[in-house]
């Protein structure tokens, strides 16, 4: 029997941000703003400590930097779909879809177009 794959990943989604949202300290970390389950918009997080290093409202197709701190990324809202990361700050050579729900190691991607 075939299970779909959308609502396996959909359910681990929402476990993690459960989970995150239960295991994080109550008080905000010094460097930004603690991990919000729900969020809205297109949020990055730093690992260590979780916490919200940037974020963009709504998809616009422009290039923006990466937040130097950021090792991860959750679509909450907005209509966000496709978020290519690039390992350049101008947004040209190979991308790599961020909005995949993983993770990347700090300074990997160092631009991203939103659309």
């Amino acid at each position: 029997m075939r299970r779909s794959v959308k609502p396996a990943a959909a359910g681990l989604a929402a476990a993690l941000a459960a989970t995150l949202a239960v295991a994080l300290p109550a008080s905000p970390a010094a460097a930004g703003e603690p991990f919000q389950s729900p969020d809205t918009g297109l949020v990055f997080y730093s690992s260590y400590p979780t916490e919200i290093v940037g974020r963009q409202a709504a998809p616009d197709g422009v290039c923006r930097p990466v937040p130097a701190d950021a090792t991860w990324m959750l679509a909450w809202s907005g209509g966000f779909g496709s978020v290519p990361g690039y390992q350049t700050p101008d947004c040209s050579g190979q991308a790599s879809e961020l909005n995949n729900f993983h993770s990347w190691s700090e300074g990997r991607y160092l631009s991203y177009r939103a659309g």
